[in-house]
């Protein structure tokens, strides 16, 4: 007999062949006709799937989704005037995401006066896949960019709210068209990581950091597809067993500046994570809230494993400022220097650093993603 999380898989995988997607996109497209949100004399909208994100390859989560669309569509003004292109791309395998932010952005340079609402229906990664290539792209085509990223994926840390009838009601009144800024993670130039990275930096949306948490991260997602649930939580449980044995801590020091560069401090000891957010009131992992305050960086000193264990609750419940091993503080950039390798994680994707990939330097940027936030400035 099969296992259950083997049933679970092939059933729903045989869900996923079978799920018609054709009414969620009805159902965005009426919603899109009806924002106030769309500026420009010709505006552009694209509606990117991915038919394999958890919000639509579960049953109940796909059921679920399609009563908030209904929800939001009674609640929907009238179809603005004027012309709208709309369509829906969905993607198909890894990276498929920036190659379509790439047509996009070419599109974008022959059309001069279009204005692009691209709703991403997907999980982080392929949210930070679309993203990083926009991010990249001159500012006057940039600027010219404004996304929702629906809570479609399984983690969802790094979308437009974090229920789907909030996501949705940022394309009414409830919403405004606002800027957030990015995270540039940048390793040592002559690095092997500074030779993968595209042009030398990856970029982060959300959170960037580096140790145990980064280590639950990769292991998540080199066994999410034969782990059905909160894989997330179950690596966490087992990495305060097993980090230590695979990536012993070495001495570690972290040097922080503020606005201008000004020195905000460094510490130096052996820690277990340190993680730096485009700002505070940040979540990963499936919303548990690593930055619990205003704070946009937060580090984690090493303990010993009966103290791991007994603090890994109240941290993955935001109580960091409990305990003295815990350092909040606020930072636009964040050196971090090591002597080993260690893995790193940007928005749910993670990398392996060598030594010589160190000194790796986390950059906040000025406001650079156009998207929508709430009207009410709550996250």
């Amino acid at each position: 007999m099969p296992g259950r999380s083997g049933l679970f898989n092939r059933r729903n995988a045989l869900y996923t062949r079978r799920m018609d997607a054709s009414r969620f996109a009805r159902g965005m497209e009426t919603l899109v006709r009806a924002t106030p949100h769309l500026g420009g004399r010709d505006p552009e909208a694209v509606l990117i799937m991915n038919p394999r994100a958890g919000g639509f390859s579960h049953r109940a989560r796909y059921q679920s989704a399609l009563r908030a669309v209904d929800a939001a569509l009674a609640a929907a003004g009238s179809p603005r005037p004027g012309r709208l292109s709309w369509r829906v791309m969905a993607t198909a395998e890894p990276r498929h995401a920036s190659r379509m932010a790439s047509e996009l952005l070419d599109e974008a340079a022959m059309k001069h006066s279009a204005e692009w609402l691209v709703v991403l229906a997907c999980g982080d990664g392929t949210s930070l896949e679309f993203l990083d290539t926009v991010s990249r792209a001159p500012a006057e085509l940039r600027e010219r960019f404004t996304v929702l990223r629906l809570p479609m994926g399984t983690g969802n840390d790094g979308s437009d709210g974090r229920e789907l009838a909030d996501s949705l009601s940022r394309l009414g009144p409830a919403g405004r068209v606002a800027e957030q800024a990015a995270l540039r993670v940048i390793p040592a130039p002559g690095g092997p990581a500074s030779r993968l990275a595209p042009d030398g930096e990856w970029r982060a949306f959300n959170i960037a950091s580096v140790g145990l948490d980064a280590y639950v991260t990769d292991m998540t997602n080199r066994l999410k597809a034969s782990l059905p649930g909160d894989s997330y939580r179950l690596w966490l449980d087992l990495a305060s067993v097993l980090y230590d044995r695979i990536w012993p801590p070495r001495p570690m020091e972290l040097v922080a500046t503020g606005p201008g560069n000004a020195p905000a401090g460094s510490w130096t000891g052996e820690f277990l994570l340190a993680a730096m957010g485009v700002s505070g009131r940040r979540t990963y992992g499936s919303n548990k809230p690593i930055l619990p305050g205003d704070e946009n960086v937060c580090a984690i000193r090493q303990m010993p494993l009966l103290r791991k264990l007994a603090l890994k609750g109240p941290i993955a419940s935001g109580r960091h400022r409990e305990f003295p091993e815990a350092l909040l503080f606020s930072a636009d950039t964040l050196e971090i220097r090591y002597a080993d390798r260690l893995l790193v994680q940007m928005d749910g994707e993670a990398e392996r650093l060598a030594p010589e990939d160190f000194p790796l330097r986390i950059e906040r940027t000025a406001p650079l993603v156009r998207h929508l936030a709430r009207a009410d400035g709550r996250t």
